[in-house]
């Protein structure tokens, strides 16, 4: 289980370095989009590790939903979870900044 955790984990923390270029070349800004979701992701993981099944269970179902195309879904779950933990949600990048 661990293992499988951790798998997914670093493969959703090497998406993230993706979703910079991926933007650059036109992708959709703002909330809804699976760059956001990389961005909220990684930085639940960065706090969080694998330390507690509960947790790590809410992050990755949200992913998940990213993976499926239900952005708004998967980002405003990932948002909860870092506002539960009292971790600072950053702001959506917006198309000024691309």
């Amino acid at each position: 289980m661990i293992r499988h955790t951790l798998s997914a984990l670093a493969g959703a923390i090497v998406a993230v370095a993706w979703a910079g270029p991926v933007l650059a070349q036109g992708g959709q800004a703002g909330e809804d989009n699976m760059a956001r979701c990389q961005q909220l992701f990684s930085l639940w993981a960065k706090h969080n590790g694998t330390s507690s099944y509960g947790k790590v269970l809410d992050a990755d179902m949200a992913l998940e939903q990213c993976r499926k195309g239900q952005y708004a879904a998967g980002v405003g779950t990932l948002k909860s979870v870092l506002q539960r933990q009292q971790i600072p949600v950053p702001a959506a990048p917006s198309v000024a900044a691309q």
